[in-house]
Formats: structure tokens, C-alpha cells, sequence
């Protein structure tokens, strides 16, 4: 009883967008604690399996939204991205509750049409980060590669269209742009603490 209680409380479009936003935000304070050394790396070890156990609550309570976030690990882990403690201990809490609560119903194939967009996204996006040459060219279609791999948007046009296709309600496209956005802004963060840090 008590767990359909709490499966109940999160199943709602606020709670997916919230929820979302802190996850997104999330993964990359943990990212550049250890890539970048911008944040307190005890922190990010601590908060790693808060961020599992609220990601896999994330899934459980809806299978739309267990089918996105999934999609969003298998690409990380298939590219290799899961690469620090904080991430692994983020992503075993996540497996274990995953694998302890095994009640969510995964949509096959749309999770395996995401997974794909999730990986050209990591691809696209490593190209960009580890070809300067790329990013010295000025023709338009190298500059909107660069934003569109660099934003990440081959998940959200692969959502966009689970949407017109009515598999998923419009509501968890908004979700992801939100998980998007809000680690972009942890990234601008972080890019202007080192910068001011690099001065001092």
C-alpha cells in the first residue's frame, strides 16, 4: 500500500518536470567535480546515490519516463561516460533499486529508437569537443552542427517526434528540455568559476 503511494505521488507532470531539472543538474555537478575539479568532489560522492535512488524513483513511477531515462544511461554507458566514483556509485544505486522494485513496465521500442539518438548525441558531441578545426569553420552547416550536437538535440527531436506520433504526452518533452537546460546551466557555471579562477 504504501508503495503505491509513493508510486501515485510522483506520477504527475510537475513532479516529472522538477524532478528532471534537479537530475539534469545533478550529473553535471558531477561531471566537472571530476573532469573539470570545479566542484568539492566529496560532495558529488556524496550526492551519487541520492541522484541513483532518485533517478530510478524518476522511472518507477511512470514507464515513459522509465523508457527517457534509460534511453539517457544506456547512451552514457555505451559511450563510456560512466567514468568516476560519483558516477558509479550514482549508477549502482540506480541499477540496484532498479533491479531490487522490478514493476516498471519498458516501452521496447522506443527505448531502443532514444538509446540510438542518445549515442549519435554523445558521438556528435565528442566530435565537436575533440575537433578544434571543426569549430574554426564558419559555413553554416559546421556552426549548426556545433549547436546542435553541443545542446544535444537528437534526443529532443527523437522525443519530438514520439510526440507527434502521440506515443508520449507532450509534457516529458518539456521534462527533458528541462533536464537539458538545467545541466547546461550547471556547465556555464562551472565554465565561469574556473575562468574567474584561471585570473586570480
Amino acid at each position: 500500500m504504501e508503495l503505491e503511494y509513493l508510486l501515485e505521488f510522483g506520477n504527475n507532470m510537475y513532479f516529472f518536470f522538477l524532478a528532471y531539472t534537479i537530475l539534469g543538474a545533478g550529473l553535471k555537478f558531477i561531471d566537472d567535480a571530476f573532469d573539470e575539479k570545479i566542484f568539492n568532489k566529496k560532495i558529488a560522492i556524496i550526492l551519487g546515490p541520492f541522484f541513483g535512488i532518485f533517478g530510478a524513483y524518476t522511472m518507477l513511477v511512470n514507464p515513459v519516463s522509465a523508457t527517457i531515462l534509460l534511453a539517457v544511461v544506456l547512451g552514457v554507458l555505451l559511450k563510456g561516460k560512466i567514468d568516476n566514483i560519483a558516477h558509479l556509485i550514482t549508477f549502482f544505486s540506480f541499477f540496484m533499486i532498479f533491479i531490487l522494485i522490478n514493476i516498471v513496465n519498458i516501452m521496447i521500442l522506443p527505448l531502443i529508437f532514444l538509446a540510438a539518438a542518445a549515442i549519435l548525441d554523445e558521438v556528435g558531441n565528442d566530435v565537436i569537443d575533440y575537433n578544434k578545426s571543426f569549430k574554426k569553420k564558419k559555413r553554416f552547416k559546421y556552426q549548426f552542427a556545433i549547436y546542435f550536437f553541443g545542446r544535444r538535440y537528437m534526443m529532443k527531436v527523437a522525443l519530438l517526434y514520439l510526440v507527434i506520433l502521440n506515443v508520449i504526452p507532450i509534457y516529458f518533452l518539456i521534462a527533458f528540455i528541462l533536464f537539458d537546460e538545467s545541466y547546461i546551466i550547471v556547465s556555464l557555471y562551472s565554465k565561469s568559476r574556473k575562468t574567474v579562477a584561471s585570473k586570480a
